[in-house]
């Protein structure tokens, strides 16, 4: 039996966990890694940004959703991939070995690049939920 790890759970990570339990079957161990309990729709950020839609309308929790799918789910951010290992390091300390490893954390906000840019800075972000609540 293998076990396949999907690691980031957005636009990319949900459907590539429910796409590969179905391809593998019971056979095999899928797990979804994930910094957070939480999906959010990210394109529907900018409607939280002016008010046309509400924190509670563009996210849910994951866990029920994968679980009833036999999908395995696992909200911890990943400080570490151990690529000759076959191990994630989670935060809290655990590890999670794997035959496969499907990354799909998409992009890393880099708002330090540029001096005063981002929430932090002079600017506004609508790229995660709680940018768009604060903008």
């Amino acid at each position: 039996m293998a076990h396949i790890v999907i690691l980031g759970a957005g636009t990319g990570g949900m459907p590539a966990a429910y796409e590969t339990k179905e391809a593998v079957g019971q056979g095999h161990e899928v797990t979804l890694v994930n910094a957070s309990e939480n999906f959010q729709f990210v394109p529907s950020n900018p409607w939280v940004a002016v008010g046309w839609r509400k924190r509670e309308e563009t996210t849910f929790p994951i866990r029920p959703y994968v679980e009833k799918k036999g999908i395995h789910f696992i909200a911890q951010p990943v400080p570490r991939i151990d690529a000759e290992g076959s191990r994630l390091e989670l935060a809290n300390g655990d590890t999670v070995d794997y035959d496969f490893l499907v990354i799909t954390t998409g992009p890393k906000l880099a708002f330090e690049e540029v001096e005063g840019a981002g929430p932090e800075g002079h600017t506004q972000s609508a790229c995660t939920i709680d940018h768009a609540e604060r903008a």
